[in-house]
């Protein structure tokens, strides 16, 4: 029986857990694949670290060996990071091997320049895991959706801020100690800036995007906020209103620009979103013929991507069986997709005024509010002393972000209202 040869870097949480996988289902593998694989070298920052996790002769330091070898078709970077990534994967594809990565920053970043590569050299760049963790997202939009326009792409991407909120939600945590228990069960870095900010969602948002539309969208142009101002109290309105607090990343295109964001929203409970709990992801997809279609699964934790990971390695042992030519990213090496002005993006608001307790504030806010043309649907004030700050509750109906933006600068640079206070955007499609 042909055996395939596979080279793999990196061997922690996701790492490891493919090796795992590809180990415990061999014999599955060879009746499915028709050929036997075998993962022969695994390199590694510190091979010390790892003796007793792999077998002798397999486990080496760094990636030199392994871009060197000609009877490695294939090689699996799962390292983290972007500099070595980079370095590991460009030259990987220029000695015309197969890569197959989970790296959602690395693609973010350089996901142009190294399509291109693949293309040039006449191999793949495989990269399921990098979105959605074990939801097979990407060969939905690249296969499934094939003869469908994608029309618009709203998601749950991140299992660490949606742990988080659930948290908040159901069990009334603060957001500092939802994040100390996501840490303690392994949904969370210890540094957890990337996905507390929404960096980690923008990534893959963008990434989707891009594959969607093809043209490029750099993720460090879109909207993106994240979770680390939503408090016990707005989460209480939210729920009091009929809302869930989710972060929610999405992409569609807009009179031939691109709208991609990231932020914490409001979802009606009745959202198809709202119920997706812990650390799972959940995506809607909105294509033209086949309409609104969803995609739920755990989005944290090795096992699921590392699943990912091994369907792409099925697909690509498949296509190389069959020679069959190169499935590339068909995106623009030069040309971005123009984003849609942010100040002109149009939601329904949410806004929280920590404010004095005295009279007069309610005229400031509305006041500033309808100055700012910007019609309230409805008023809650909040108090449990009247010594103490108070806080006012408005929701507002649709207008321009530009319009909500200098208005909340305006209330909170008045006198009697203090800077906690903070607002958020409505979704209900």
């Amino acid at each position: 029986m042909e055996r395939i040869k596979v080279g793999l870097v990196g061997f922690g949480t996701v790492g490891s857990s493919f090796y795992e996988l590809i180990e415990k289902h061999k014999d599955r593998l060879k009746e499915q694949l028709g050929v036997e694989i075998n993962i022969t070298k695994v390199g590694v920052n510190n091979p010390r670290k790892h003796l007793n996790s792999l077998p002798a002769g397999v486990l080496l330091e760094g990636y030199e060996d392994i871009l060197k070898d000609e009877k490695l078709p294939i090689i699996v970077e799962l390292v983290g990071g972007v500099e070595k990534p980079l370095d590991l994967v460009s030259r990987a594809l220029k000695a015309g091997k197969h890569v197959i990565t989970a790296n959602k920053a690395l693609l973010s970043q350089h996901g142009d320049t190294l399509f291109r590569l693949a293309r040039e050299n006449g191999v793949e760049l495989k990269f399921e895991a990098s979105v959605g963790g074990g939801i097979p997202v990407i060969k939905v939009i690249r296969e499934s959706l094939k003869g469908n326009e994608i029309e618009s792409i709203m998601g749950i991407l991140n299992g660490t801020t949606n742990f988080i909120l659930t948290r908040m939600t159901e069990e009334k945590l603060t957001f500092k100690e939802a994040l100390t228990e996501a840490q303690k069960l392994g949904f969370a870095e210890a540094d957890p800036i990337l996905d507390v900010e929404g960096v980690d969602a923008a990534q893959k948002i963008s990434l989707l995007a891009s594959i969607s539309f093809r043209k490029w969208v750099d993720y460090r142009e879109i909207l993106c906020e994240g979770i680390g101002k939503v408090t016990k109290k707005d989460i209480e309105f939210a729920e009091y209103s009929g809302f869930v607090f989710k972060l929610i990343a999405t992409a569609k295109m807009d009179k031939g620009r691109a709208v991609v964001t990231v932020f914490p929203a409001l979802l009606p409970k009745s959202h198809p979103l709202a119920s997706v709990r812990e650390e799972y992801n959940g995506v809607l997809i909105k294509s033209d013929f086949l309409g609104t279609s969803m995609y739920l699964g755990r989005g944290a934790g090795g096992s699921a991507t590392a699943s990912s990971v091994a369907s792409d390695l099925g697909d690509l042992i498949e296509r190389i069986r069959m020679k069959a030519l190169p499935d590339p990213v068909e995106l623009s090496p030069i040309e971005k997709l123009e984003l849609f002005p942010q100040g002109e993006l149009s939601y329904k608001y949410f806004l929280h005024f920590v404010t004095d307790n005295k009279p007069g504030i309610w005229a400031t806010v509305t006041g500033l509010l309808a100055s700012n043309n910007i019609n309230i649907e409805s008023v809650q004030q909040k108090w449990e002393d009247p010594t103490k700050l108070s806080d006012l509750y408005i929701l507002v109906d649709i207008t321009k972000e530009s319009f909500v933006r200098k208005a909340f600068r305006e209330i909170v640079n008045s006198p009697g209202i203090h800077t906690e206070s903070c607002f958020f955007r409505i979704l209900e499609d």
